[in-house]
């Protein structure tokens, strides 16, 4: 059984995530914002000429939704709930769509690409690097069997979001939709399930 004291520390949790997160958004688009929606967000000309570039991201979204919710049956059974929680979830949703694609895909990837690195490996790292950041929720709290499965599977969602930005000639705009379409399901439920332990049940 959740208590709302649960609920209102996902609360306090997705609020102050998406406060920051929301200014680095109204930065970005303030101080250059022709830059901020070509370059940031990645919405230029062609950008929906490549049916096969939307599929790959339909099949990304579906796949990883679906993973996550025979993982954790917590997220499966909230799925489709309304709440307050779920309002400030759609919130966290977006920009985290957004600004862990402009950094794990934008920034590192064309870092790597800077430094000469194969197309390959930057999928590769930018993957990994992805991984490890979002495990360490478990290690912060101690949580080291729920740690591997999380940084497996994130890891491969970041492989294929980078791959997406590849084949879209390194624009960050369908990982973005990929991104927030996939957190727009599973959140607040992936994190309320993490602060009320009811991720242990992961498989």
């Amino acid at each position: 059984m959740l208590s709302t004291n649960d609920r209102v520390k996902t609360a306090w949790i997705l609020i102050s995530i998406s406060s920051v997160l929301t200014t680095s958004i109204v930065f970005w688009f303030v101080g250059d914002p022709q830059r901020f929606i070509e370059t940031r967000i990645g919405f230029r000309d062609g950008i929906f000429d490549n049916l096969y570039v939307w599929l790959f991201a339909l099949l990304i979204v579906i796949g990883y939704v679906g993973y996550t919710i025979i993982a954790l049956p917590f997220v499966k059974e909230h799925l489709f709930e309304i709440s307050w929680l779920k309002l400030i979830g759609i919130w966290a949703a977006i920009v985290t769509g957004i600004v862990e694609e402009v950094l794990f895909r934008q920034f590192l990837m064309d870092f790597l690409q800077g430094l000469n690195i194969s197309d390959i490996l930057q999928i590769l790292i930018s993957g990994v690097v992805f991984g490890l950041a979002h495990g360490a929720w478990g290690l912060l709290r101690g949580e080291v069997k729920i740690v591997i499965p999380v940084v497996i599977s994130t890891t491969v969602l970041g492989c294929l979001l980078a791959s997406l930005y590849i084949m879209t000639d390194r624009s960050t705009f369908a990982p973005i939709i990929a991104h927030v379409l996939i957190n727009l399901k599973i959140e607040p439920w992936l994190m309320l399930s993490a602060v009320s332990g009811k991720w242990k049940n992961v498989n």
